[in-house]
């Protein structure tokens, strides 16, 4: 089994809130996870200064226990994607986790100074070829959506080819794929023919106040075990847990965090004759 902590979003520079990132810090310390993976926007401007603010506390997290991160939209722009490299790590990764027979494959979806995410043929050649070790636990992870989630605003924010890459996770038997972008906490889990199944996990912002409605700041704490799966959605101010989804041997129950758009119109006066 491999525990993992999901952070996203967490936007040095823009209403970025060091008490949460603080709170989260303890918490790893706290629960030791296997390894901390951030699904992009560590930053907001893609400036240097930025990339220098949020380090240290990268640094501090890399003391605890393995970390993996890829870029997302705000990281790239202003051409930041090469301090990106520089400062945090390189824009694509592959991380094997022995003892924890585990592959955790970041895939780099941003642009420089563009909104919407591509991976493009040639990374997922290179992804294909991450995936030679025969190892049980496969995950995946990268900025933008790969589907559509609700209560996360009209912006296109799928990757441009997200058709091919949630073929390659059926291909390759990927567990879990990992994002954030659009500040929403969601899940979804698509079992394909062979009886295998993954899911597909987003992270609210974790360390900032760029929420949504009445949304708070957010992670996620992943238990992935041979195909089971277990996710709770974190508060990164008061540090409360809930359980978001569960996952055991191919039955999926999601906790649904937040109502849907359609009991807020049902309960709208507006809609009344």
């Amino acid at each position: 089994m491999v525990e993992i902590i999901h952070i996203s979003d967490l936007h040095f520079g823009s209403e970025f809130v060091p008490e949460y990132m603080e709170n989260i810090i303890e918490y790893i310390k706290d629960t030791q996870p296997g390894v901390v993976i951030c699904s992009g926007d560590l930053i907001h401007k893609g400036r240097v200064i930025q990339f220098k603010g949020i380090l240290p506390y990268i640094e501090r997290i890399k003391k605890i226990t393995k970390f993996l991160a890829v870029p997302g939209n705000h990281d790239a722009k202003n051409s930041g994607l090469i301090f990106f490299e520089k400062l945090i790590g390189p824009r694509r990764s592959r991380l094997i986790l022995e003892d924890k027979d585990t592959i955790i494959v970041g895939m780099n979806s941003a642009k420089d100074d563009m909104a919407e995410g591509m991976i493009g043929d040639e990374q997922m050649d290179w992804a294909a070829r991450c995936f030679n070790k025969n190892l049980e636990n496969r995950v995946i992870a990268l900025h933008h959506h790969l589907i559509p989630i609700p209560m996360s605003g009209q912006k296109f924010t799928t990757v441009r080819d997200a058709g091919e890459i949630l073929e390659f996770t059926q291909v390759f038997g990927i567990d879990l794929v990992l994002m954030g972008h659009r500040h929403v906490p969601h899940a979804y889990t698509i079992s394909w023919r062979n009886s295998s199944s993954t899911t597909f996990l987003y992270c609210g912002t974790s360390t900032s106040n760029k929420v949504r409605a009445d949304d708070s700041p957010s992670f996620n704490q992943i238990y992935l075990d041979e195909g089971d799966l277990e996710v709770h959605m974190v508060n990164s101010k008061t540090l409360e847990k809930s359980l978001l989804l569960e996952r055991k041997e191919h039955h999926t129950e999601f906790i649904r965090p937040r109502k849907t758009r359609i009991e807020h119109l049902l309960a709208s006066e507006v809609w009344d004759e």
